[in-house]
């Protein structure tokens, strides 16, 4: 007769956590924390201390969670969201609005050093100046591992001008990794994503959540004239449109009435001013004349 496997303790515990957080809030986002810094991570949970919780857990309990979950309350494309979850991966638990929360890490950008044995996606570039470091065996690291043109001064190495080192698409190794953090050359842009979102019960992936609503607005815009361009040249009349049909007559009525008569109106006013002008002078001749004989009476 076969033994039910044992459960630690401690993993009840953080099942039954985990449960509790997606119960009591109504967004759960997934980082992908393979490429985040640690002081990073850590900084960004003061940051949101009291908004959001980050749990790192390991998958499997992650799962078990979102399975006891979903039994007791009936939530929706809870399965969906298991299905996005990476390995090395952290939930984040809010109530506040995940845009609002992407901006929040929008805002946060850190910038780190460049990791051994992967590509860099920038140029990696050293600046002329004082290292702070001493002489001795690390300035035939520099010269060597990285090709950085040296001098000595007052006892510190100095790198004599700007210099590349690694361009982008460049694999960085362990060695020149190690160069660049000790000179404390920090590259790489780094950001906490969010790679999925469940929101009570409805899947936002990544795509509508980084989604450039300005461009995105703008397309919609000029789709929507230039499909009214079509309409309105279709031998046919459509009931629905019918406020579009008469906005369209108004400003074609408005433009013709601007053309035939706008500039005329203005050059029969200006062309009768002069005999306005030469009446009132006729007049006031008149009126001097008259006075004079009265006084002679």
């Amino acid at each position: 007769m076969s033994k039910s496997k044992h459960i630690p303790q401690w993993k009840i515990e953080e099942i039954n956590n985990l449960v509790n957080l997606f119960k009591t809030n109504k967004n759960i986002a997934v980082i992908d924390v393979h490429h985040i810094n640690d002081m990073q991570f850590q900084t960004m949970r003061k940051i949101l201390r009291g908004k959001a919780v980050f749990r790192m857990s390991k998958k499997s309990l992650q799962l078990r969670a979102i399975e006891q979950f979903k039994s007791e309350t009936k939530k929706k494309n809870l399965d969906e969201f298991s299905k996005h979850i990476p390995g090395q991966s952290s939930l984040v638990f809010t109530n506040i609005d995940l845009f609002e929360l992407k901006k929040i890490f929008l805002e946060n950008e850190w910038m780190v050093p460049a990791k051994p044995n992967e590509i860099t996606p920038v140029d990696i570039w050293v600046p002329a100046g004082d290292t702070g470091l001493p002489t001795g065996q690390v300035i035939s690291e520099l010269n060597m591992t990285l090709r950085l043109p040296t001098k000595i001064m007052n006892d510190t190495i100095h790198i004599r001008e700007d210099t590349r080192t690694h361009k982008a698409g460049d694999l960085v190794d362990v060695k020149q990794a190690a160069v660049l953090k000790k000179l404390g050359i920090t590259p790489i842009e780094s950001l906490i994503k969010i790679y999925f979102a469940w929101s009570d019960g409805e899947i936002i992936p990544e795509e509508i959540l980084y989604m450039d609503l300005a461009g995105f607005t703008q397309n919609v815009s000029r789709a929507y004239r230039e499909g009214l361009a079509i309409l309105f040249e279709m031998p046919f009349f459509l009931e629905d449109m019918s406020e579009e049909y008469l906005r369209k007559a108004t400003s074609e009525a408005n433009s013709l009435n601007a053309i035939i008569f706008g500039e005329g109106i203005q050059a029969s006013i200006q062309e009768e001013k002069p005999k306005v002008e030469e009446k009132e002078q006729e007049e006031e001749e008149e009126s001097e004349s008259v006075g004079i004989g009265g006084l002679f009476g």
